[in-house]
């Protein structure tokens, strides 16, 4: 887990540690897990009766926590309701109040960034401290200061309360766990020591288990006490040292929360600039000819090719000599009633926008039910006033030569020799699978003449040689920012060198190249989805008996169009049309009448996208991993610090 901590220190700190982390961001290939501890959960509904109170002595003759008692209340979506009340003793050091720092982001294995959404933050001391709030965040960590910026002699034992509310703390069942977890570091890294701390956990039902952690940031050592006591976690610990973690886990029943990871972009903290002098505009000379370079090549070597004097679409004749040359981007469209002949939707996705994206594999998955390789099943809910959130998929034949050696492939990842299996089951199980197909299909569509060299390879390429730039500029700019004796503008050097990397590697998804025959397989599948994005109901040309919805269903999914199509033929259902029904899904709204298309388009969506979702597997936990299997102190979500100021 991506640990996070407030660092002060003067502007040239903060230019070295972005430098040092963009470094880092370029070499690091991976990171080594914790070792498994054993850990014996408390077993659900056992009351242990709590620990006697006892005297905490004083650890310090400075600042100090002498009582920390935290409660955290969970809505059935997961929402997390947190109130602390805490007696921060100053010693023999005054101050302002107390603070903390609470994570809004950490890193996840996926190298997307876990958000934890914080809101309703307020304060109070019933002592009588200044207990004014200062709020503020750096896009990674909230800051929550107590206390009032003009009285700075607060001291002795002073009590406040702190509440705030989060959402995004939850893990969700999954792979690793089998029920719902929140496995929530209590304590980060506080810059004072902690005692008397006890810990309360309530949710919607009883919890199931408890266990603690307590020590550095991967410790093992459980806490002092872990139970489950009417249906609540509930934890103690004597004393918690400065820097050191204690992590708390909390475990339902699976389905228990409503709720599931919130997942953004990973944050990419900008380097300061400094003022350009006369070497700084020699590095501007160095990276604006780079560039040049670099463009020049992508032109030459990136560009699609066509067949030059046939109309777009077409293919010369057997034994028609062609002359060939660069595509002309700017020749219109025309609008094509059918896809090209021949092209199944998952390659079609890929030959539009060179890469085989997760959709692509769904929309395979959708062409092979239409295929009658299998059938989709809704599950249904207890509620059936309830939408459908989850899907069966039952398997009716095996694989054939007929089938595309990606297509194959699918349907033995997702099956794996059983005859059904739910979609929910695929969730964080089917990443690997999803590789395998996706790898497929860019041989496949590179075999077949469309690409002049595989496109993910030409795209990995580039980004490498970006490296290659990247990397050297990174430790350049490191070098000549840390000499003792500066020669301004001498960072400028490795700063060019990092611009051309970047250039490149900006430049990969340009670099692949499609073939004349692509190119015309392109301009027949941009003019299908023309149709397909612009056709209203009263043009959809259809025989009578054909269900020209599912046949076309898998390439508008490919197209980003599902709702779309699905929404004219809801409108032609509504004008009396008759429509076949499809006999590859199965779900409570199809049966007899002319309006069961309605109901049926909006289940198509929602299955698209769940089923997008749930194959492209999210990482868990602040990665979702379980804290009852391979838990430790610091693993969890949050893991704030704090101290006094």
């Amino acid at each position: 887990m991506t640990r996070l901590r407030s660092v002060a220190g003067p502007r040239a700190r903060r230019v070295l540690g972005a430098l040092v982390g963009a470094a880092a961001a370029v070499l690091l290939v991976g990171a080594s897990a914790p070792a498994s501890p054993v850990v014996v959960p408390v077993v659900g509904g056992a009351a242990v009766p709590a620990a006697a109170p006892v005297a905490v002595p004083d650890v310090t003759s400075g600042r100090e926590i002498v009582r920390y008692d935290v409660t955290v209340d969970l809505d059935t979506d997961g929402v997390a309701h947190v109130v602390l009340d805490l007696d921060f003793d100053f010693g023999d050091d005054p101050g302002h109040g107390p603070y903390l720092t609470l994570p809004i982001r950490q890193g996840t294995d996926s190298g997307q960034d876990r958000l934890y959404e914080i809101t309703d933050v307020t304060a109070s001391s019933s002592t009588g401290a200044p207990a004014n709030l200062d709020v503020s965040d750096d896009n990674r960590v909230m800051t929550i200061r107590v206390g009032d910026e003009d009285v700075d002699d607060v001291q002795g034992v002073q009590t406040y309360r702190i509440a705030y509310t989060v959402d995004g703390w939850v893990n969700p069942a999954n792979e690793q766990h089998s029920g719902d977890e929140l496995y929530w570091d209590v304590i980060g890294s506080w810059d004072i020591p902690i005692s008397g701390l006890s810990v309360q956990v309530t949710g919607p039902v009883a919890a199931e288990g408890a266990v603690c952690f307590v020590g550095p940031s991967g410790s093992t050592t459980p806490c002092d006490s872990a139970s489950v006591v009417d249906g609540a976690g509930v934890f103690r610990q004597g004393t918690v040292q400065a820097g050191d973690s204690f992590t708390v886990v909390t475990g339902w029943p699976g389905g228990t929360y409503d709720a599931a990871p919130i997942l953004g972009p990973a944050y990419d903290e900008l380097m300061p600039l400094r003022p350009v002098t006369p070497l700084g505009g020699v590095s501007l000379v160095v990276a604006a000819v780079g560039t040049f370079l670099v463009i020049r090549r992508v032109r030459r070597h990136g560009r699609d090719q066509a067949y030059l004097g046939l109309t777009p679409g077409l293919h010369p004749a057997p034994g028609q000599a062609v002359a060939t040359g660069f595509r002309d981007g700017r020749e219109p469209v025309s609008v094509q009633f059918t896809p090209p002949d021949d092209v199944r939707a998952g390659e079609v996705g890929t030959l539009v926008d060179e890469v085989a994206d997760p959709v692509d594999v769904t929309a395979t998955l959708v062409d092979l039910a239409v295929r009658g390789y299998l059938r989709i099943e809704e599950v249904p809910r207890s509620n059936p006033k309830k939408k459908v959130k989850d899907w069966t998929l039952v398997r009716l034949r095996e694989s054939g030569p007929e089938l595309l050696p990606f297509e194959a492939t699918l349907l033995a990842e997702v099956f794996e020799g059983r005859a059904a299996v739910k979609l929910s089951d695929l969730r964080t199980t089917f990443a690997s699978s999803m590789s395998k197909v996706q790898d497929l299909l860019y041989k496949h569509v590179t075999a077949v003449g469309w690409f002049t060299a595989d496109p993910k390879a030409v795209r990995r390429r580039w980004l490498v040689a970006g490296f290659l730039f990247l990397v050297p500029g990174v430790l350049l700019t490191i070098a000549t920012a840390g000499v003792p004796v500066q020669v301004p503008g001498a960072a400028w050097l490795g700063i060019a060198v990092v611009v051309v990397g970047v250039v490149v590697m900006l430049s990969a998804k340009a670099a692949p190249a499609r073939t004349p025959a692509g190119t015309a397989v392109l301009a027949q599948a941009l003019g299908f989805r023309r149709y397909l994005a612009t056709a209203e109901a009263e043009q959809i040309r259809f025989e009578e008996g054909v269900d020209i919805f599912s046949r076309y269903l898998p390439f508008a999914i490919a197209f980003g169009l599902t709702d779309r199509w699905a929404r004219v033929f809801s409108e032609l259902a509504a004008r009396g049309a008759v429509l076949p029904q499809p006999t590859w899904y199965m779900g409570t709204h199809i049966g007899p009448g002319p309006l069961w298309m309605t109901s049926f388009a909006g289940s198509m969506d929602r299955f698209t996208t769940t089923a997008t979702s749930s194959l492209t597997a999210p990482t868990p936990g602040s990665s979702g991993g379980s804290g009852f299997s391979g838990g430790f102190s610091g693993g969890g979500v949050g893991g704030g610090g704090g101290g006094g100021w």
